[in-house]
C-alpha cells in the first residue's frame, strides 16, 4: 500500500503516531474526545500537507502528491453522524486542486448510489455530487456491519477524469470488534513522482574484501594521465572528483552495501499463532466455520508480539551493561531507537517570516537564508587570542604575496610541488599523509561518499595522488568545491511548531 487514510483516530494532539516507511499528516480533535483523521503516505512519493482543519465540524487533512500528470489533492474526511455535510469544505479543497480524491467516512447512506437505504446525510451527498465536479464510486459494497446490520457509510469521491483511475475496489473483514467499518482498498492508476533516492551508500564494512579493494583503486587510478600539470582550480576539482569517483568505484566493487534495514527475530510460539491464524481465516472465508477461532487467535498473536518485543528489550539493556561492550553495539541501539526520527521529513508548509513554501528545494533554501541571517551572524571577535591570529595571519599572507611578486620568472598559475616549495611554508611530505591518513575516525562521511575506512586502506598509488592534490591546493589556498559541501541534518525542538523553520 502507497496511501493509507483513517477515520476516527482517536488521537490527542500530543500523542506520537508514528508508522515506518510512511510520512503521517493528522487533524486530532481539541475540544472533545473521538474523531480525527489521519493520512499515511509512502516516503517515497514527493508529497507536502496543504490542509489541515475542521469546516462546519467536518474534519479533514489533505495532502497534495506529485504526479507525472501534474498534482493531486488526496483527502481523508471523516462527518460525525449528526453533523451535515459542509458545502464550503468542497468548494475549498476544489480551489486548491481541480484534482482532488477524497477518501472518508461521512456517514451517508444513499439507494441511488448503492446503499441499502436513505438517510438525510445521503440526500446531501446527492445533491454535492449534482451541483459540483464530485463523482462517487457506484456500487453496492456495504462498508460497515455490526451483527446483522450492513450498509454503505464510507466513501470514495473523486473528481474527473481522477474517478476514472479508480480500479478493484474491495471491503476486507472488519480489524478487532470495536469499530464495524471494514477496510476499502482500491487500485488508483496513476504513478506519482518519487522522492529523488539519497545519495549516501552505507557499507558493510565487516564483508569487505580489502585486497580486492586495493586492486580495484589501483586500477582505477592509474587512467590519470601523470604527466598532467595541476595549473588551475578548476584542475584542482577535476582532479578530486577523479580520486573520489575511483575510491568510490572500488568500495562498491570489494565492500557490500548496507539495506539500512533493521531485522527483527520473532519467537517460535509468536509464528505457530501466525500460522493459525492464517489457517482460521482461509477455513473461515472457505467454509464459513473458524471465525471465534480466528479472533481467538489474533488477539493471542498481539500478546504474543508484545511479549517478544519486551524481551527484546531486556536483552537490549543486559548488552548494555556487559563489561566488554564496544562501541558498535552502542551505535547499533542509538540506529534502532532513532531510526524513525532520522527518516522523518518536513511535509508541511513551511514559514520564514511572511513567505510560504512547499517544495523541497525551496524549504531548503529558505532554511539556508534563516541559519545565514538569524543564526550564524558574523560579528566582531575582539577577544585577545583573536587580535593575535588575525594579526599573524596577515604577516603571513603579506609574506607569501612579498614571495610571489619577487619570484616573477614563475607562471603564477602554475600550481606545483617545486612553487610550494619556494613559498615559506613546506610541502606535505607522503609520511606526514600516511601518519594522518591511519589515524582518521570512523565518522560518517560526506556527499562524495569517500569513507574514512577507504582512506585507511590507502595504496601507494593513493598516497602518491593525494599528496599532489593536497599540495596543488595549499599552493592557491584553494579548497577544492566538493569538500565545501555537506549532510544537514534539521533537528525538530521539541514541543515546537514544525511549519516554523525557527523551530530547529
Amino acid at each position: 500500500m502507497d496511501i493509507i487514510s483513517i477515520n476516527e483516530t482517536n488521537l490527542h494532539e500530543k500523542t506520537q503516531f508514528q508508522l515506518p516507511g510512511f510520512n503521517i499528516f493528522r487533524f486530532d480533535r481539541s475540544n472533545k474526545k473521538g474523531g480525527g483523521v489521519l493520512l499515511a503516505i509512502r516516503q517515497e512519493i514527493s508529497c507536502y500537507e496543504v490542509f489541515s482543519q475542521s469546516i462546519d465540524n467536518n474534519e479533514c487533512v489533505a495532502v497534495q502528491i506529485s504526479t507525472q500528470s501534474g498534482t493531486l489533492l488526496i483527502c481523508s474526511l471523516y462527518i460525525p453522524p449528526q453533523i451535515k455535510i459542509s458545502s464550503r469544505l468542497f468548494d475549498q479543497l476544489l480551489n486548491i486542486n481541480n484534482n482532488c480524491l477524497i477518501m472518508g467516512d461521512l456517514n451517508a447512506a444513499s439507494t441511488l448510489l448503492g446503499s441499502r437505504k436513505t438517510n438525510s446525510k445521503g440526500i446531501q451527498l446527492q445533491e454535492l455530487l449534482n451541483n459540483t465536479a464530485f463523482s462517487c464510486i457506484d456500487d453496492n459494497i456495504t462498508t460497515y456491519e455490526r451483527n446483522n446490520y450492513e450498509e454503505k457509510l464510507d466513501w470514495i469521491l473523486a473528481t474527473r477524469p481522477i474517478i476514472f483511475c479508480i480500479n478493484n475496489v474491495n471491503t476486507h473483514m472488519p480489524l478487532g470488534t470495536v469499530s464495524g467499518h471494514k477496510p476499502l482498498t482500491f487500485d488508483l492508476m496513476i504513478m506519482a513522482d518519487d522522492k529523488p533516492p539519497s545519495p549516501r551508500i552505507q557499507f558493510s564494512f565487516k564483508l569487505a574484501n580489502w585486497s580486492l579493494y586495493r586492486h580495484t583503486l589501483n586500477e582505477k587510478l592509474m587512467q590519470w594521465d601523470v604527466n598532467r600539470k595541476i595549473v588551475s582550480t578548476n584542475d584542482i576539482d577535476e582532479y578530486t572528483t577523479f580520486i573520489s569517483e575511483s575510491i568510490v568505484a572500488a568500495a562498491r566493487s570489494a565492500i557490500p552495501q548496507s539495506s539500512g534495514k533493521i531485522n527483527i527475530e520473532i519467537s517460535p510460539v509468536t509464528k505457530h499463532l501466525i500460522n493459525l491464524k492464517h489457517q482460521f481465516y482461509r477455513s473461515w472465508k472457505k467454509y464459513g466455520v473458524g471465525k471465534n477461532q480466528y479472533y481467538r487467535t489474533r488477539e493471542q498473536l498481539t500478546l504474543s508480539l508484545r511479549n517478544d518485543r519486551i524481551a527484546r528489550l531486556k536483552r537490549i539493556f543486559h548488552a548494555l551493561t556487559t563489561k566488554q561492550m564496544n562501541t558498535g553495539k552502542v551505535w547499533a541501539l542509538i540506529r534502532k531507537y532513532h531510526n524513525k526520527r532520522i527518516r522523518q521529513k518536513i511535509t508541511s508548509v513551511l514559514k520564514y517570516e511572511q513567505f510560504k513554501v512547499n517544495s523541497d528545494l525551496e524549504k531548503a533554501n529558505m532554511f539556508a537564508t534563516y541559519f545565514e541571517n538569524d543564526i550564524y551572524t558574523s560579528t566582531p571577535d575582539t577577544s585577545a587570542f583573536h587580535i593575535h591570529v588575525s594579526e599573524v595571519v596577515k604577516k603571513i599572507n603579506k609574506s607569501i604575496s612579498t614571495s610571489s611578486i619577487n619570484a616573477s620568472s614563475i607562471n603564477t598559475s602554475s600550481i606545483t610541488t617545486s612553487s610550494i616549495n619556494s613559498q615559506s611554508f613546506q610541502a606535505i611530505t607522503p609520511k606526514e599523509l600516511k601518519l594522518i591518513l591511519k589515524q582518521l575516525p570512523n565518522s560518517a562521511p560526506g556527499p562524495d561518499n569517500v569513507h574514512n575506512r577507504c582512506l585507511r586502506n590507502f595504496t601507494k598509488s593513493l598516497i602518491d595522488h593525494l599528496f599532489n592534490l593536497m599540495n596543488a591546493s595549499l599552493r592557491p589556498g584553494y579548497v577544492p568545491s566538493s569538500w565545501k559541501t555537506a549532510f544537514i541534518i534539521l533537528l525538530l525542538k521539541p514541543g515546537k511548531d514544525r511549519s516554523q523553520v525557527s523551530s530547529y
